[in-house]
């Protein structure tokens, strides 16, 4: 049984590409029932906030990389200040890009919200399939 807990050395591999998946299935979801229920500006909002979500995403992953392998490279613990800050831009960008999409009046806010939040929306998936793992009975 792998659990993802990282015992076998490509756990850690498959835990992130099921979060990944996780992540577009909670999109796919979202985007269908904003379609639905909500209509048309809800649809984009959601569609918005997804995409905002997986480029908050890669950015972060990116970042925190560059700084990691930085500290690796020169071991002295320190951060060049533009490889720091680009953690804190991308906060600017996505807020510039949210606020332009709210006063436009095409995109609904809360439909960003709930796309915005496809990265817990994946985590959350996990630790269902996680609890599904642990609970289920062995035979």
């Amino acid at each position: 049984m792998d659990v993802g807990d990282g015992k076998s050395e490509d756990g850690g591999k498959r835990v992130e590409q099921r979060y990944r998946r996780n992540m577009y299935i909670y999109i796919v979801v979202a985007l269908a029932a904003s379609l639905i229920w909500g209509g048309w500006r809800m649809t984009l909002g959601t569609l918005l906030g997804s995409c905002l979500s997986i480029f908050n995403k890669r950015w972060l992953e990116g970042s925190v990389a560059a700084i990691l392998g930085n500290a690796v490279e020169m071991q002295n613990g320190r951060v060049p200040p533009f490889t720091a800050a680009k953690l804190i831009l991308r906060y600017f960008i996505i807020a510039f890009v949210i606020g332009a999409a709210i006063w436009t009046g095409d995109f609904h806010p809360l439909g960003i919200g709930i796309g915005f939040s496809a990265f817990v929306g994946g985590v959350m998936i996990e630790a269902g399939y996680q609890l599904y793992l642990v609970c289920k009975p062995r035979g």
